[in-house]
């Protein structure tokens, strides 16, 4: 049976709901409690609307391994463009839409990870199959980043298999 997506949601935003302060989503906040601890921050963007954000909420994020993955070694950041919040990182202070303007967002879904120096170090645009999703959450989690490209990596893990 398969866990309906509304308590999906509800479980893996919870680390969210920690650090939420009002109507304010401050990043570099929980960004430093998890420095040192071999995390990431990944930032969820998504609209209410969007056939492929929903697509892969019900697809990759419902996976049980991908969930696994997100529960050790990410903190999950959901920020919805159609709410009105407020977003705080670094130097930057605005509302959901302005704060994907800020960082060349046009595409939903996007997910974007960030180390633990508070450092955006990958970016997913658009909706990726479960087992795309599944090599990009061990990309970064590795931090594979650090010496190739994400196609780079797929090639040399293509050739293993």
């Amino acid at each position: 049976m398969k866990t309906p997506t509304f308590f999906f949601a509800l479980f893996i935003f919870i680390p969210l709901v920690l650090f939420a302060q009002s109507n304010t989503l401050n990043i570099d906040q929980i960004t430093e409690k998890i420095k040192g601890k071999e995390k990431h921050s990944m930032v969820f963007f998504h609209m209410e609307r969007c056939p492929y954000c929903k697509k892969l909420l019900k697809n990759a994020l419902s996976d049980e391994e991908v969930k696994k993955k997100i529960v050790k070694d990410y903190i999950l950041i959901d920020v919805n463009v159609d709410k009105a919040q407020i977003i705080q990182y670094k130097d930057f202070t605005g509302n959901a839409k302005e704060f994907c303007k800020h960082l060349s967002i046009g595409y939903y879904p996007t997910v974007v990870f960030i180390d633990d120096n508070n450092e955006i170090v990958y970016s997913m645009k658009g909706y990726r199959k479960t087992a795309t999703f599944n090599h990009i959450l061990d990309y970064v989690t590795k931090k594979i980043y650090l010496e190739t490209d994400f196609g780079g990596y797929l090639f040399d893990i293509d050739e293993v298999e």
